[in-house]
Formats: structure tokens, sequence, C-alpha cells
């Protein structure tokens, strides 16, 4: 299917999406009353070539589909990016040596799957990757939870995952799954370039995508603490440690 133009809404997710690799800005849309409060954001737009408009705020609420708007929304068509084969293909081998992956399993909150899509970018990930089925789409709910961040990584989906572990492991990736009984992260040499596996919210990561990690690691908590962190919570910490880890490498 042919890419088509969609609207984007929010400050943050417009402000990312104005110059975001990968997308041409067709049309931004700004309230009357917020001429002032956008006009950074109008001349960058402006610079891309995209339309600008001036409306009342019943056109915004049209296109916003109920999400909150804060006054701007921008019209935006996907351009063709690589796929993953191409992208691992393109890395040099000093790109490739420090590379940080995040694989997502069965992720179905999109606020789970933002939240981690936000920690990727702001702790050196260079892409994500899922399986097409039981995965939350990438939607406005879940562009707006990144706060517009996962508009700067790439994302794709994969038809089988193990599969696809698999052949990261034969171009030489470390497997890392997170799950409650791992080794605690801090304890464990995180190997690079490297794959972090965050399971689903429910069940956790799936037994045949368990069974290609290399080391499954957790993180640890206080005596009194509950049984384990929420997922994108839990993906943040393991994240940090990974960048930690990688730049004392």
């Amino acid at each position: 299917m042919s890419p088509r133009p969609r609207w984007l809404v929010g400050r943050h997710v417009v402000e990312e999406a104005v110059g975001a690799p990968g997308r041409k800005i067709l049309q931004l849309l700004v309230l009357n009353a917020d001429r002032e409060r956008y006009a950074p954001l109008i001349q960058r737009a402006k610079s891309t070539g995209a339309r600008i408009k001036f409306v009342e705020r019943h056109e915004i609420e049209k296109v916003s589909g109920g999400a909150p708007h804060q006054g701007v929304a921008v019209q935006v068509f996907e351009k063709k990016v690589i796929g993953f084969a191409e992208l691992l293909a393109q890395m040099s081998p000093q790109q490739k040596k420090k590379a940080l992956i995040v694989a997502l399993d069965e992720i179905q909150d999109p606020h789970n799957f933002g939240a981690i899509a936000r920690s990727a970018v702001c702790l050196g990930a260079v892409a994500i990757i899922h399986p097409e089925r039981r995965t939350a789409p990438l939607t406005q709910a879940v562009i707006q939870a990144s706060a517009g961040a996962v508009q700067k990584i790439p994302v794709y989906s994969v038809g089988n995952m193990a599969q696809t572990l698999l052949k990261l492991k034969e171009e030489g990736f470390w497997v890392y799954g997170a799950d409650s009984e791992g080794q605690p992260a801090w304890k464990v040499k995180l190997n690079h370039p490297m794959v972090l596996i965050i399971g689903s919210e429910g069940t956790g990561i799936r037994s045949l995508v368990r069974s290609y990690c290399d080391e499954l690691i957790s993180v640890p908590q206080s005596p009194g603490g509950v049984d384990s962190l929420n997922a994108s919570c839990a993906a943040s910490v393991l994240l940090y440690e990974a960048a930690r880890q990688n730049s004392l490498g």
C-alpha cells in the first residue's frame, strides 16, 4: 500500500515532525490566536516549503481526531525509508561496534511504546524493531506518548522476530532480554553491538524469542518494591545502563 498523507497534532509532536528525516511537511495549521506563540515553528515550516494556514479552533479539531492539539497541527507525507536489512548493511564497522537496537516483543500499550521510544532516542539506540502482529500501531497516541521523539528513530515491523534476532546474532549482535528473573543489569557486562528485548506488558518475552537471548537481565528492587516495573520504566533503566557501559567501553 502506498503511503498517504496524515495529520499529527500537539506542540511537541509537530515541532519534532518539522524537519524530521523521511518526512515531507505539506501544511501547518495554527490557531489565529497562537500566531506569535508559534512564530519560530512557522518559520521552520515555511523553510521546508510547507503551506501555512491560520485557522479557527474547529478546523484543527476536525483533523485532530479528539487528540490534544495545543493549537497546532501538521499534515505530513511519509517518504520511503530504507529497510532494516539496508540499515544494517549501511552501518560502518565503527557504527555497528557501538550499536544498540531495541526489540519490542508484542508491546500493545501505545503509551508504553511511545515512552520506550523516547528513552531509546535519548539513550542512543539506532533503531526499534517489533513484530507485525500484536503490537501497538504507530499512531498519534504513540507519537504523543513519545513527545514526538519516535519520529527521530527508524521503527521497523518484522515478520518473524526470532529469525530477525538470529540474523542479528550472525551479524555479531549480543541479545539481552528484560526479565524480572534475570541477573541484575549492573552485574552483567553488556556487550555491544546489542539488542535489548522488552516483552509484553502481561506475559513478558515469548519463549521462542527468549531462547535467542544470550542473557536475561533485570532491574533489582528494594525489599518493599512491587513484583516488576512497568515495561517502559524497566526499558529506561536498562537502556541507561547499556548507554553507561557503552560510554566506558
